[in-house]
């Protein structure tokens, strides 16, 4: 190098003093200002934030014991959830059975920690466990950081063949009433059979304590219940296809007012089979079976920090865009494409539970 020719300053070096000098100019007269910048940070332009999930796993809790629906359709989440999240975190699923999906709720609501590392796959009816007060019920529905929905899937009712039990016309004239399996108060088919019972004057005996949906089909062909009140999707998986093709199952009732598309049209629904002197109950059909609406409901627990909370409601949507996971949920659950994102879900629930005490008290009726 010539004499006299000034060597230039490497690229790295003036970017650091700049930001030093930038950290003394903001003191200003306010006096001297420590500089928190770190080398990896100042140094290293154009570096990013590492995502926060990386390098984590995320716990996803089941309502259910492994086998039924619930449990498939979680699982299928966790399949295909974790690539569309940053960072690509592993999912591992925790069943955790019991009480119609209370024990898992409650579990979310005061046990799992808010730092968006747990996730539950709820049962989609537990809020009307709450709407009625039961003592077991240690969370409010409302205050879940809820995820999203995928599916919708209305009720029906059906009944083993051999027992007589095809028709309403046949349970309501039978001299011994017809008994349905459960997993608690707070299932979907308790729900639905109690909310049966109101509307179409006849009497069923629930007999609860199943873990799951498999484990209710089991007691069927044990011949420990008679019939089964479930989502019309239930009929997709085994045993159903062969249960159906022999016509060891007779379908008795739909929930309505539109059918079902996957359950034979000739199966009624209640709109068409309820009497004038019984329209009443049909005002509660939006609150009581809202759920039908979001079948497969996700949520993190109360207070989940906003952004990671944001994280995961746009991986759920971007999950449910993914050719992959379309054509899985329409091999398994033979999913029609429809879901709530997070905000449309929190809204719906909190619309739900906000009633006037007379839809409270009639609700309270008909399940206790």
């Amino acid at each position: 190098m010539k004499r006299g020719t000034v060597r230039p300053r490497p690229a790295w070096v003036s970017f650091f003093v700049a930001v030093l000098a930038l950290g003394f100019v903001r003191a200003g007269s306010a006096g001297p200002s420590r500089v928190s910048i770190t080398l990896s940070q100042a140094a290293r332009p154009g570096s990013t934030a590492r995502p926060y999930y990386e390098g984590k796993s995320l716990q996803m809790i089941v309502g259910t014991t492994p086998g039924g629906t619930t449990d498939i359709s979680a699982r299928l989440v966790a399949k295909h959830f974790g690539k569309h999240i940053p960072g690509n975190p592993a999912i591992l699923v925790q069943n955790m059975g019991g009480a119609g999906g209370v024990i898992a709720s409650n579990h979310l609501y005061n046990i799992a920690k808010r730092d968006g590392l747990t996730i539950g796959a709820l049962l989609r009816a537990n809020y009307l466990e709450q709407m009625v007060g039961r003592p077991e019920v240690r969370f409010d529905f409302r205050k879940f950081s809820w995820i999203g929905s995928y599916n919708s899937a209305p009720m029906m009712l059906a009944c083993r063949t051999d027992t007589g039990y095809t028709s309403v016309e046949k349970i309501r004239a039978a001299k011994k009433p017809p008994r349905f399996g459960s997993s608690g108060s707070g299932s979907i088919g308790f729900i639905f059979g109690n909310l049966l019972e109101e509307a179409l004057n006849f009497k069923l005996i629930p007999v609860l304590g199943y873990k799951s949906g498999r484990d209710i089909d089991l007691g069927v062909e044990r011949g420990e219940v008679d019939c089964r009140a479930s989502s019309d999707i239930t009929i997709i998986r085994s045993p159903w296809p062969e249960w159906l093709e022999k016509r060891f199952m007779s379908f008795v009732v739909q929930q309505g007012p539109k059918k079902s598309r996957i359950l034979p049209q000739e199966v009624p629904t209640i709109y068409e089979l309820t009497s004038p002197e019984a329209k009443r109950v049909l005002d509660l059909v939006e609150v009581m079976l809202a759920y039908t609406e979001f079948d497969r409901p996700f949520a993190a627990p109360p207070d989940t920090p906003r952004e990671q909370l944001r994280i995961l409601r746009e991986s759920f949507e971007k999950m449910l865009a993914d050719p992959g996971f379309s054509a899985d949920a329409k091999k398994l659950l033979d999913w029609d494409s429809s879901y709530l994102n997070g905000e449309q879900l929190q809204r719906k629930i909190e619309r739900t539970l906000t009633q006037d005490a007379e839809i409270v008290k009639r609700v309270k009726e008909i399940l206790q």
